[in-house]
């Protein structure tokens, strides 16, 4: 738990403490208002909950016994070009830590984690008109060993490779996505396309009407109009039945 109370000056701070300075490094005054009732303190400072991601990054980090992230951000890091690698994750601290570890093991320092949207910055692309460039401020990066550090970059670090937690139902899935869209550079995903693969109906459809692979005998109802299906989709293993109005028609289910 985080207190507001002002150690004492005999109390001599813990490693952990002496290399990450807390939630006032990442958002400066988070504890200076009182948080109204049924928040979370540093609610109210932290919009965008990087305070929160900045946690959940280290508790993971110490479950699988790895040192926490030092807070190097007082020291902004110069001296990157375009031509310098830095693969961006957006969003969820844990869901991309295994690739996050390898890519620095692998690539020290090019792997970057982005853990909120003022972390970022979108500009007109200079090489491809029409789309935009993703610019990071600041990010986790991670090196040899497990190893992590909180820095800032000045000027702001181009992305080469852009990739995060997509899914529709994960809570940064909103500003991921929009961070992640018509960039000049490759990404790992999207949101339309977290939204199709996440959909059962139409993945069946792709695999068994385009790749020819079996899939599960599949009966599917759709209500209304499907824009993303053919009007009289013909895949093998997948029926689709349609449905204009799903009162008085238990018979056609039935018969279905």
């Amino acid at each position: 738990q985080l207190s507001t109370a002002q150690p004492s000056p005999q109390r001599v701070p813990s490693p952990e403490e002496q290399e990450w300075e807390g939630p006032e490094a990442l958002c400066p005054g988070w504890l200076e208002d009182e948080a109204p009732d049924g928040e979370v303190p540093g609610d109210s400072g932290d919009p965008d909950c990087a305070t929160h991601a900045y946690e959940r990054l280290q508790s993971a980090l110490c479950q699988e016994g790895l040192p926490p992230t030092l807070d190097c951000s007082a020291e902004p890091r110069t001296g990157f070009g375009p031509l310098d690698m830095t693969v961006c994750i957006l969003g969820s601290p844990t869901a991309f830590l295994p690739v996050l570890l390898e890519g620095g093991t692998r690539c020290p320092g090019a792997m970057v984690l982005c853990l909120s949207p003022t972390w970022a910055s979108r500009v007109p692309s200079e090489t491809s008109p029409g789309a935009w460039s993703l610019l990071l401020s600041r990010g986790v990066s991670f090196k040899v060993g497990g190893h992590s550090a909180l820095e800032t970059f000045v000027p702001p670090r181009r992305a080469n490779y852009v990739t995060g937690t997509f899914a529709l139902g994960d809570p940064e899935g909103g500003w991921v996505g929009e961070l992640a869209r018509d960039l000049d550079c490759p990404t790992g995903g999207s949101v339309p396309l977290a939204h199709r693969l996440e959909d059962t109906l139409v993945t069946r459809w792709v695999l068994a009407a385009r790749a020819n692979l079996p899939v599960p005998p599949t009966l599917a109802f759709v209500l209304g109009a499907r824009g993303d299906l053919p009007s009289e989709p013909v895949a093998p293993g997948v029926r689709l039945v349609r449905l204009e109005d799903p009162q008085g028609q238990q018979s056609l289910v039935q018969e279905e």
